[in-house]
Protein backbone atom coordinates (compact mmCIF):
# COMPACT_ATOMS: atom_id res chain seq x y z
CA UNK A 1 0.00 0.00 0.00
CA UNK A 2 1.40 3.36 -1.04
CA UNK A 3 1.96 5.79 1.82
CA UNK A 4 0.43 9.25 1.55
CA UNK A 5 2.86 12.15 1.77
CA UNK A 6 3.29 15.81 1.02
CA UNK A 7 4.36 16.57 -2.48
CA UNK A 8 7.71 18.26 -3.07
CA UNK A 9 5.91 21.03 -5.00
CA UNK A 10 3.61 21.73 -2.08
CA UNK A 11 6.55 21.93 0.33
CA UNK A 12 8.37 24.28 -2.04
CA UNK A 13 5.25 26.46 -2.36
CA UNK A 14 4.86 26.68 1.45
CA UNK A 15 8.51 27.62 1.87
CA UNK A 16 8.29 30.31 -0.79
CA UNK A 17 5.00 31.65 0.63
CA UNK A 18 6.53 31.84 4.11
CA UNK A 19 9.61 33.62 2.75
CA UNK A 20 7.47 36.12 0.83
CA UNK A 21 5.25 36.83 3.86
CA UNK A 22 8.30 37.28 6.08
CA UNK A 23 9.96 39.51 3.51
CA UNK A 24 6.88 41.71 3.20
CA UNK A 25 6.57 42.02 6.97
CA UNK A 26 10.28 42.77 7.31
CA UNK A 27 10.08 45.33 4.52
CA UNK A 28 7.29 47.30 6.18
CA UNK A 29 8.96 47.07 9.59
CA UNK A 30 12.32 48.22 8.24
CA UNK A 31 10.61 50.95 6.19
CA UNK A 32 8.94 52.23 9.35
CA UNK A 33 12.22 52.13 11.28
CA UNK A 34 14.03 53.94 8.47
CA UNK A 35 11.23 56.49 8.27
CA UNK A 36 11.47 57.09 12.04
CA UNK A 37 15.24 57.43 11.82
CA UNK A 38 14.82 59.85 8.92
CA UNK A 39 12.38 61.97 10.87
CA UNK A 40 14.64 62.02 13.92
CA UNK A 41 17.59 62.96 11.72
CA UNK A 42 15.62 65.86 10.26
CA UNK A 43 14.83 67.07 13.77
CA UNK A 44 18.48 66.90 14.89
CA UNK A 45 19.66 68.58 11.68
CA UNK A 46 17.18 71.41 12.26
CA UNK A 47 18.46 71.95 15.80
CA UNK A 48 22.05 71.83 14.58
CA UNK A 49 21.25 74.38 11.86
CA UNK A 50 19.61 76.72 14.38
CA UNK A 51 22.56 76.39 16.74
CA UNK A 52 24.99 77.15 13.91
CA UNK A 53 23.08 80.24 12.72
CA UNK A 54 22.65 81.60 16.25
CA UNK A 55 26.32 81.04 17.07
CA UNK A 56 27.37 83.10 14.03
CA UNK A 57 24.74 85.86 14.18
CA UNK A 58 23.32 86.34 17.68
CA UNK A 59 24.67 89.67 18.92
CA UNK A 60 23.79 89.25 22.60
CA UNK A 61 25.38 86.80 25.00
CA UNK A 62 23.90 83.63 26.46
CA UNK A 63 23.95 83.40 30.24
CA UNK A 64 26.46 80.66 31.04
CA UNK A 65 24.65 79.72 34.30
CA UNK A 66 21.00 79.54 33.24
CA UNK A 67 20.96 80.41 29.55
CA UNK A 68 21.53 76.94 28.16
CA UNK A 69 19.07 75.41 30.64
CA UNK A 70 16.47 77.87 29.39
CA UNK A 71 17.24 76.92 25.79
CA UNK A 72 16.90 73.20 26.55
CA UNK A 73 13.62 73.79 28.40
CA UNK A 74 12.40 75.88 25.49
CA UNK A 75 13.20 73.08 23.05
CA UNK A 76 11.32 70.57 25.24
CA UNK A 77 8.35 72.92 25.59
CA UNK A 78 8.27 73.45 21.82
CA UNK A 79 8.34 69.71 21.18
CA UNK A 80 5.24 69.18 23.33
CA UNK A 81 3.58 72.24 21.83
CA UNK A 82 4.26 70.81 18.37
CA UNK A 83 2.01 67.85 19.15
CA UNK A 84 -0.92 70.22 18.66
CA UNK A 85 -2.63 69.00 21.84
CA UNK A 86 -3.74 71.88 24.05
CA UNK A 87 -3.97 69.57 27.06
CA UNK A 88 -0.32 68.45 26.97
CA UNK A 89 2.54 70.65 28.13
CA UNK A 90 6.08 70.63 29.51
CA UNK A 91 7.03 71.52 33.09
CA UNK A 92 10.61 72.49 33.82
CA UNK A 93 12.47 71.38 36.93
CA UNK A 94 11.43 74.37 39.05
CA UNK A 95 7.77 73.86 38.28
CA UNK A 96 7.70 70.13 38.89
CA UNK A 97 10.26 69.42 41.62
CA UNK A 98 9.38 72.37 43.81
CA UNK A 99 5.71 71.40 43.81
CA UNK A 100 6.47 67.81 44.75
CA UNK A 101 8.00 68.95 48.04
CA UNK A 102 4.89 70.78 49.24
CA UNK A 103 2.63 69.14 51.83
CA UNK A 104 -0.97 70.33 51.83
CA UNK A 105 -2.03 68.74 55.13
CA UNK A 106 -5.58 69.59 56.24
CA UNK A 107 -5.75 72.75 54.19
CA UNK A 108 -8.83 73.88 52.30
CA UNK A 109 -8.76 75.37 48.83
CA UNK A 110 -10.58 78.35 47.36
CA UNK A 111 -12.71 76.13 45.14
CA UNK A 112 -11.38 76.21 41.59
CA UNK A 113 -10.38 73.56 39.10
CA UNK A 114 -7.49 74.75 36.99
CA UNK A 115 -4.87 73.96 34.37
CA UNK A 116 -1.60 75.40 33.15
CA UNK A 117 -1.91 78.25 30.64
CA UNK A 118 1.11 78.05 28.28
CA UNK A 119 0.43 81.49 26.78
CA UNK A 120 0.89 83.36 30.08
CA UNK A 121 2.52 80.75 32.32
CA UNK A 122 -0.35 81.37 34.72
CA UNK A 123 -3.07 79.27 36.30
CA UNK A 124 -6.20 79.06 34.13
CA UNK A 125 -9.50 78.55 35.92
CA UNK A 126 -11.40 75.75 34.18
CA UNK A 127 -14.21 75.77 36.74
CA UNK A 128 -15.07 77.83 39.81
CA UNK A 129 -17.02 75.37 41.95
CA UNK A 130 -20.58 76.29 42.86
CA UNK A 131 -20.76 77.49 46.46
CA UNK A 132 -16.99 77.96 46.74
CA UNK A 133 -15.20 81.07 48.07
CA UNK A 134 -13.74 81.69 44.60
CA UNK A 135 -17.16 81.58 42.90
CA UNK A 136 -18.70 83.84 45.52
CA UNK A 137 -15.82 86.31 45.14
CA UNK A 138 -16.40 86.61 41.38
CA UNK A 139 -13.78 84.27 39.87
CA UNK A 140 -15.08 83.00 36.51
CA UNK A 141 -14.28 80.23 34.07
CA UNK A 142 -11.39 81.24 31.80
CA UNK A 143 -9.86 83.71 34.28
CA UNK A 144 -6.07 83.40 34.59
CA UNK A 145 -4.34 83.76 37.95
CA UNK A 146 -1.10 85.65 37.33
CA UNK A 147 0.20 86.07 40.86
CA UNK A 148 -0.54 84.77 44.37
CA UNK A 149 0.22 86.89 47.44
CA UNK A 150 2.35 89.19 45.29
CA UNK A 151 4.52 86.44 43.76
CA UNK A 152 4.28 85.91 40.02
CA UNK A 153 3.19 82.38 39.06
CA UNK A 154 5.89 82.08 36.39
CA UNK A 155 8.59 83.03 38.90
CA UNK A 156 7.29 80.71 41.59
CA UNK A 157 6.57 77.82 39.22
CA UNK A 158 3.10 76.70 38.18
CA UNK A 159 2.67 73.78 40.57
CA UNK A 160 4.24 75.47 43.56
CA UNK A 161 2.03 78.50 42.98
CA UNK A 162 -1.10 76.38 42.50
CA UNK A 163 -0.47 74.66 45.83
CA UNK A 164 -0.69 78.07 47.51
CA UNK A 165 -4.36 78.32 46.57
CA UNK A 166 -4.90 76.02 49.55
CA UNK A 167 -4.30 77.01 53.15
CA UNK A 168 -5.61 77.00 56.69
CA UNK A 169 -9.37 77.55 57.07
CA UNK A 170 -10.00 81.24 57.74
CA UNK A 171 -6.76 82.41 56.10
CA UNK A 172 -6.80 84.79 53.14
CA UNK A 173 -5.05 84.73 49.79
CA UNK A 174 -4.56 87.66 47.41
CA UNK A 175 -4.80 86.92 43.68
CA UNK A 176 -3.95 89.02 40.65
CA UNK A 177 -6.31 87.77 37.94
CA UNK A 178 -6.53 88.41 34.21
CA UNK A 179 -10.28 88.43 33.58
CA UNK A 180 -11.57 86.40 30.64
CA UNK A 181 -14.55 88.70 30.19
CA UNK A 182 -12.70 91.98 29.55
CA UNK A 183 -8.91 91.22 29.66
CA UNK A 184 -8.48 93.51 32.68
CA UNK A 185 -6.25 92.58 35.63
CA UNK A 186 -8.25 92.52 38.86
CA UNK A 187 -7.13 91.88 42.44
CA UNK A 188 -9.14 89.49 44.61
CA UNK A 189 -8.73 88.83 48.33
CA UNK A 190 -10.38 85.52 49.13
CA UNK A 191 -10.89 83.89 52.52
CA UNK A 192 -10.41 80.12 52.52
CA UNK A 193 -13.34 78.34 54.17
CA UNK A 194 -14.64 74.79 54.24
CA UNK A 195 -17.50 74.27 51.81
CA UNK A 196 -19.47 71.48 50.15
CA UNK A 197 -19.39 71.73 46.33
CA UNK A 198 -22.88 72.10 44.86
CA UNK A 199 -22.48 69.86 41.82
CA UNK A 200 -26.18 68.98 41.51
CA UNK A 201 -29.27 71.19 41.33
CA UNK A 202 -32.82 69.92 40.78
CA UNK A 203 -36.46 70.89 40.53
CA UNK A 204 -39.85 69.78 39.21
CA UNK A 205 -40.43 71.30 35.79
CA UNK A 206 -44.05 70.26 35.51
CA UNK A 207 -46.30 67.40 36.53
CA UNK A 208 -44.36 64.14 36.30
CA UNK A 209 -41.17 65.72 34.89
CA UNK A 210 -38.10 66.21 37.08
CA UNK A 211 -34.99 68.16 36.14
CA UNK A 212 -31.42 67.55 37.37
CA UNK A 213 -28.49 69.76 36.46
CA UNK A 214 -24.97 68.32 36.96
CA UNK A 215 -22.35 71.05 36.60
CA UNK A 216 -19.40 68.84 37.57
CA UNK A 217 -18.64 65.21 38.40
CA UNK A 218 -16.74 64.90 41.67
CA UNK A 219 -16.71 62.65 44.74
CA UNK A 220 -19.90 64.28 46.11
CA UNK A 221 -21.94 63.99 42.90
CA UNK A 222 -23.28 60.45 43.34
CA UNK A 223 -24.74 61.11 46.78
CA UNK A 224 -26.17 64.46 45.61
CA UNK A 225 -27.63 62.79 42.51
CA UNK A 226 -29.26 60.05 44.60
CA UNK A 227 -30.73 62.66 46.94
CA UNK A 228 -32.09 64.59 43.95
CA UNK A 229 -33.72 61.48 42.46
CA UNK A 230 -35.27 60.62 45.84
CA UNK A 231 -36.66 64.13 46.38
CA UNK A 232 -38.02 64.41 42.84
CA UNK A 233 -39.65 60.96 43.05
CA UNK A 234 -41.36 61.95 46.26
CA UNK A 235 -42.71 65.02 44.45
CA UNK A 236 -44.20 62.85 41.71
CA UNK A 237 -41.50 62.71 39.04
CA UNK A 238 -41.82 59.68 36.76
CA UNK A 239 -39.22 60.83 34.22
CA UNK A 240 -36.04 62.91 34.38
CA UNK A 241 -34.24 65.46 32.25
CA UNK A 242 -30.52 65.43 33.10
CA UNK A 243 -28.64 68.55 32.02
CA UNK A 244 -24.84 68.38 31.52
CA UNK A 245 -24.49 71.53 29.44
CA UNK A 246 -21.28 73.48 30.24
CA UNK A 247 -20.05 70.50 32.29
CA UNK A 248 -16.46 70.57 31.10
CA UNK A 249 -14.34 69.10 33.90
CA UNK A 250 -14.66 66.28 36.34
CA UNK A 251 -13.43 63.10 37.92
CA UNK A 252 -13.52 59.92 35.84
CA UNK A 253 -14.37 57.60 38.77
CA UNK A 254 -17.24 59.92 39.74
CA UNK A 255 -18.90 59.71 36.33
CA UNK A 256 -18.49 55.92 36.36
CA UNK A 257 -20.27 55.79 39.74
CA UNK A 258 -23.18 57.92 38.52
CA UNK A 259 -23.53 55.92 35.29
CA UNK A 260 -23.45 52.66 37.24
CA UNK A 261 -26.39 54.02 39.26
CA UNK A 262 -28.34 54.89 36.10
CA UNK A 263 -27.51 52.14 33.58
CA UNK A 264 -28.39 48.44 33.42
CA UNK A 265 -25.56 45.90 33.09
CA UNK A 266 -23.19 46.57 30.21
CA UNK A 267 -20.12 48.50 29.11
CA UNK A 268 -20.00 52.10 30.31
CA UNK A 269 -16.79 53.11 28.52
CA UNK A 270 -13.48 51.70 27.33
CA UNK A 271 -10.14 53.39 27.92
CA UNK A 272 -7.45 52.95 25.27
CA UNK A 273 -3.76 53.47 26.01
CA UNK A 274 -0.76 53.55 23.69
CA UNK A 275 1.10 50.24 23.64
CA UNK A 276 -1.78 48.23 25.09
CA UNK A 277 -3.39 45.56 22.90
CA UNK A 278 -6.68 45.60 24.80
CA UNK A 279 -8.55 48.58 26.26
CA UNK A 280 -9.65 48.72 29.88
CA UNK A 281 -13.43 48.34 30.06
CA UNK A 282 -15.69 49.70 32.78
CA UNK A 283 -19.03 48.00 33.43
CA UNK A 284 -22.34 48.75 35.07
CA UNK A 285 -24.11 46.18 37.23
CA UNK A 286 -27.75 45.03 36.95
CA UNK A 287 -29.31 47.69 39.19
CA UNK A 288 -30.40 50.79 37.31
CA UNK A 289 -32.64 53.83 37.43
CA UNK A 290 -36.06 52.57 36.39
CA UNK A 291 -37.52 55.65 34.72
CA UNK A 292 -37.30 57.26 31.27
CA UNK A 293 -34.53 59.80 30.78
CA UNK A 294 -33.45 62.52 28.41
CA UNK A 295 -30.05 64.22 28.52
CA UNK A 296 -29.17 67.74 27.35
CA UNK A 297 -25.65 68.59 26.19
CA UNK A 298 -24.03 71.49 24.33
CA UNK A 299 -20.75 72.53 22.75
CA UNK A 300 -19.18 73.08 26.17
CA UNK A 301 -20.01 69.58 27.41
CA UNK A 302 -16.55 68.01 27.56
CA UNK A 303 -14.43 65.15 28.89
CA UNK A 304 -16.12 62.84 31.36
CA UNK A 305 -19.44 64.62 30.75
CA UNK A 306 -19.16 63.42 27.14
CA UNK A 307 -18.55 59.91 28.48
CA UNK A 308 -21.82 60.37 30.40
CA UNK A 309 -23.86 61.42 27.35
CA UNK A 310 -22.32 58.81 25.05
CA UNK A 311 -22.89 55.90 27.44
CA UNK A 312 -26.57 56.72 27.86
CA UNK A 313 -27.02 57.36 24.13
CA UNK A 314 -25.22 54.22 22.94
CA UNK A 315 -27.03 51.92 25.38
CA UNK A 316 -30.36 53.60 24.55
CA UNK A 317 -30.93 54.33 28.22
CA UNK A 318 -31.61 57.97 27.35
CA UNK A 319 -32.39 60.20 24.39
CA UNK A 320 -29.67 62.85 24.09
CA UNK A 321 -30.76 66.32 22.96
CA UNK A 322 -28.75 69.44 22.14
CA UNK A 323 -25.69 70.34 20.07
CA UNK A 324 -22.53 68.39 19.31
CA UNK A 325 -20.29 68.25 22.39
CA UNK A 326 -16.77 69.71 22.59
CA UNK A 327 -14.77 66.58 21.75
CA UNK A 328 -12.34 66.20 24.66
CA UNK A 329 -11.93 62.45 24.50
CA UNK A 330 -8.49 62.15 26.11
CA UNK A 331 -7.15 62.21 29.66
CA UNK A 332 -3.76 63.34 30.93
CA UNK A 333 -1.04 62.05 33.25
CA UNK A 334 2.03 63.71 34.73
CA UNK A 335 5.08 61.77 33.55
CA UNK A 336 8.36 62.54 35.38
CA UNK A 337 11.52 62.59 33.28
CA UNK A 338 14.90 61.36 34.50
CA UNK A 339 16.35 64.88 34.77
CA UNK A 340 13.71 66.03 37.27
CA UNK A 341 11.45 67.74 34.75
CA UNK A 342 8.09 66.37 33.67
CA UNK A 343 5.46 66.48 30.98
CA UNK A 344 1.72 66.46 31.31
CA UNK A 345 0.67 64.27 28.42
CA UNK A 346 -2.56 63.00 26.93
CA UNK A 347 -1.94 59.34 27.72
CA UNK A 348 -5.32 57.64 27.39
CA UNK A 349 -8.43 57.95 25.24
CA UNK A 350 -12.11 57.29 25.93
CA UNK A 351 -14.05 54.99 23.60
CA UNK A 352 -17.85 54.86 23.79
CA UNK A 353 -19.82 51.59 24.19
CA UNK A 354 -20.47 51.65 20.42
CA UNK A 355 -16.73 51.91 19.73
CA UNK A 356 -16.68 55.62 18.90
CA UNK A 357 -13.49 57.65 19.46
CA UNK A 358 -14.71 61.21 19.87
CA UNK A 359 -11.63 63.31 20.61
CA UNK A 360 -11.66 66.38 18.38
CA UNK A 361 -15.04 65.34 16.98
CA UNK A 362 -17.54 65.39 19.84
CA UNK A 363 -20.61 63.36 20.67
CA UNK A 364 -23.54 63.85 18.31
CA UNK A 365 -26.88 63.83 20.14
CA UNK A 366 -29.90 61.80 19.03
CA UNK A 367 -31.74 65.06 18.35
CA UNK A 368 -29.80 68.14 17.24
CA UNK A 369 -31.16 71.38 18.70
CA UNK A 370 -29.08 74.57 18.62
CA UNK A 371 -29.41 77.27 21.26
CA UNK A 372 -28.67 80.84 20.24
CA UNK A 373 -25.31 82.11 21.51
CA UNK A 374 -26.73 84.97 23.57
CA UNK A 375 -29.16 82.60 25.27
CA UNK A 376 -26.51 79.96 25.85
CA UNK A 377 -24.48 82.56 27.75
CA UNK A 378 -27.31 82.78 30.31
CA UNK A 379 -27.13 79.09 31.27
CA UNK A 380 -27.95 77.70 33.78
CA UNK A 381 -30.27 80.64 34.52
CA UNK A 382 -31.95 80.86 31.13
CA UNK A 383 -35.77 81.09 31.50
CA UNK A 384 -37.49 77.84 30.53
CA UNK A 385 -39.62 79.51 27.86
CA UNK A 386 -36.43 80.61 26.01
CA UNK A 387 -34.63 77.27 26.34
CA UNK A 388 -35.44 75.32 23.16
CA UNK A 389 -33.09 72.48 24.12
CA UNK A 390 -34.87 71.98 27.43
CA UNK A 391 -38.25 72.20 25.73
CA UNK A 392 -37.24 69.48 23.26
CA UNK A 393 -35.92 67.27 26.07
CA UNK A 394 -39.20 67.67 27.96
CA UNK A 395 -41.28 66.96 24.83
CA UNK A 396 -39.29 63.78 24.18
CA UNK A 397 -39.75 62.68 27.77
CA UNK A 398 -43.49 63.29 27.58
CA UNK A 399 -43.67 61.19 24.44
CA UNK A 400 -41.78 58.38 26.15
CA UNK A 401 -44.12 58.60 29.15
CA UNK A 402 -47.29 58.94 27.08
CA UNK A 403 -48.13 62.32 28.67
CA UNK A 404 -50.53 64.42 26.62
CA UNK A 405 -50.40 68.23 26.73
Amino acid sequence: MKKKGIRIGTVFFLIVATMVTTAIGTYYYVSQVINDIGRNQQMYQKLDLLNSVISRNYVLSINLVEGYDDIINGIASGYISGLGDEYSYYLDEKNFKAASSITIGNYVDIGVLYSYDPATGGIKVTLPKEGSPAKLAGIEKGDIILSINGTNVTEDGYRRAAAKLSGEPGSTVTLSVLKASNSEIVTFEITRVEYVPQTVAYRIIENGIGYININEFDKTTLSSFNAAVSQLTEKGAIGLVIDVRNNSVGDFSAVIDVLDRIMPSGIIVSVREQGSDTPTRYFSDDSNLMMPLTVIQNGETAGVAEVFSAALRDTEKAVVVGSVSKGVGVGQRDIPLSDGTAIRLSAYEYVTPAGERFNGVGITPNILVQLEEDKEALLPNLPEEDDVQLQMAVDQLKSMLGIQD
